[in-house]
């Protein structure tokens, strides 16, 4: 079989067709002479316009060392070598380890695959079976579309044109700058392995796992998740993001901080849509309208905040089934609420209740009117109804009727209370020296006006009485001391912001530190290195 083969060979030669079994060996040639390496037996060497080709790549180079058994080889100086699928690969010197199928390349490296992407480091190990260029001791990567990709370790394949990078990235391009220590690249998708910053023309985000669509502007952020946009910050156990739409969403843990307004709401899930203006929060929603004497906390089994889409303001702020809300000075709770922020008018429905000092008010709906988030003013719409605990346990002064309208002083404690339409009252008289029982007094008149002090009722006007009387305390069934509608609902009051959460109040969040873009982009792995100069 040998001189068969001896033909064949001989034959592609004179055609100049070099055999698939041919290419696997080294073939070069040169203008100089061909000598033996001193020192190192069954190597030899060329020098001057040497030319190689092997597996199927070709190699140009001014000097030659090679060792035809092993086929082991060196080359240097002019160096540019074409790999099979068309990158190419400059640099000083080259050596071919055939048992791993590599390329080592070192000094001012410059790879530029087929797609004008170009690696820049100083020390290059090929892998002619994989396809994949891989550096230790960093580089810098030019992307077509300007983008810049530093790191002191990095593999990139050649096949997927994926970049698997770890130590000191950097990610710059004039739309956004990313900062991580291990990622990886595929598809304009970049995939994060470690706590990574990344920064946009208006954005900041930040997460310890996740994923970034470059062009489609959409995040998947994992692990301590954080956005912050112009007018907000969110964080959450995870976060989905689309910038271009400003749509999101946030799973767990989530807390959503609007400094403009100063609104701040916890949940475990979050989801806004800037095209229709609204934000929906479930699992335990809480929203916090801070003010500096007594900030007031929402809660419901859903929360929906309503805003302008051209300037972010908030319209409404809307709570469904089980709402309940704490002040200092005030307490509620009810079916569903809604907050209209301009007009700073806080509406209750469905059995709502409020507390207020001493009283407990009930009507069908509430209406409370703020001025710099202190009540001023409140409806009760009808069977409106307050409460308030008398002097001796078991007492209670009542007055009920249609509508009413409670008033209230600087303290947010009622001060006066107008009954509209069918008026009724229960009080019990106590004598101001003594404190001893006068007598309960029972009305019902056209309409009354109420004044009170320190929480006190302090004086009753009635408007066309219809009866009433003064009545000893003997002399009065207790049925007849409760108005009929009458029930006390003290266990349903909050008696502290932490009683409206259903679950476990969330923790304070601990400061997060955002570095500034601009240290990113002028930190010097960012600058030109010595192999690009």
């Amino acid at each position: 079989m040998k001189p068969v083969v001896f033909i064949v060979g001989l034959f592609f030669w004179m055609c100049g067709i070099v055999p698939v079994f041919a290419q696997s060996r080294v073939q070069y040639s040169a203008d100089g002479d061909m000598t033996n390496v001193p020192g190192r037996p069954g190597w030899i060497k060329m020098s001057r316009n040497v030319v190689i080709y092997y597996q199927g790549m070709r190699i140009n180079c001014e000097y030659f060392e090679v060792n035809e058994s092993t086929q082991e080889f060196e080359a240097r100086d002019n160096l540019r070598i074409r790999t099979k699928e068309g990158a190419i690969i400059t640099g000083l010197t080259l050596t071919n380890d055939p048992r791993n199928n590599t390329l080592i390349v070192n000094r001012n490296v410059v790879f530029t695959d087929v797609d004008s992407t170009q690696l820049f480091t100083d020390r290059l190990v090929y892998n002619r079976i994989t396809e994949v260029s891989t550096y230790t001791t960093g580089g810098r990567i030019i992307m077509t579309d300007s983008t810049v990709l530093t790191s002191k370790i990095g593999h990139y394949h050649g096949k997927t044109q994926a970049f698997h990078c770890k130590t000191d990235v950097v990610i710059v391009n004039p739309s956004y700058t990313i900062h991580t220590d291990t990622m990886q690249m595929v598809n304009n998708v970049v995939y994060f392995f470690s706590p990574t910053h990344v920064w946009t023309d208006s954005n900041y985000m930040y997460c310890e796992r996740g994923w970034y669509k470059i062009k489609d502007q959409i995040a998947s952020l994992v692990q301590n998740a954080f956005i912050q946009t112009p007018d907000h910050k969110m964080y959450g156990d995870s976060i989905y993001y689309e910038m271009e739409i400003d749509f999101g969403k946030a799973f767990k843990n989530v807390t959503v901080i609007d400094s403009a307004r100063d609104v701040i709401v916890h949940s475990d899930f979050a989801q806004s849509d800037r095209r229709i203006g609204e934000a929906w929060f479930t699992e335990n929603p809480v929203a916090i309208m801070i003010n500096e004497g007594d900030s007031l906390f929402i809660r419901g089994d859903i929360l929906r905040i309503i805003y302008d889409t051209s300037t972010n303001d908030v319209h409404h702020m809307l709570a469904y089934h089980n709402v309940r809300f704490f002040r200092d000075d005030m307490q509620g709770a009810g079916d569903s609420m809604s907050y209209e922020v301009r007009d700073s008018i806080l509406t209750m429905f469905g059995s709502p209740i409020v507390w207020s000092g001493n009283d407990q008010l009930t009507a069908d709906t509430i209406r409370t009117f703020l001025s710099n988030n202190r009540p001023q003013y409140m409806h009760l719409l009808n069977r409106a109804f307050i409460a308030s605990k008398g002097y001796y346990e078991g007492h209670f002064n009542q007055v009920k009727g249609w509508n009413m309208t409670g008033f209230f002083n600087d303290s947010s404690e009622l001060e006066r209370v107008r009954v509209d339409e069918n008026a009724e009252t229960v009080y019990f008289v106590i004598d101001d020296a003594d404190t001893s029982l006068i007598g309960i007094l029972k009305v019902n008149s056209e309409w009354m006006n109420i004044t009170l002090e320190d929480q006190d009722i302090v004086g009753i006007l009635y408007v066309n009485p219809e009866d009433g009387a003064m009545y000893p305390e003997w002399e009065l069934p207790v049925t007849d001391r409760f108005l009929r509608g009458f029930l006390w609902q003290d266990d349903r009051r909050p008696k502290s912001k932490f009683d409206i959460w259903t679950q476990q109040a969330p923790q304070a969040l601990p400061p997060l530190k955002i570095p500034e873009r601009t240290d990113i982009r002028s930190s010097e792995m960012l600058q030109r290195t010595d192999f690009e100069r």
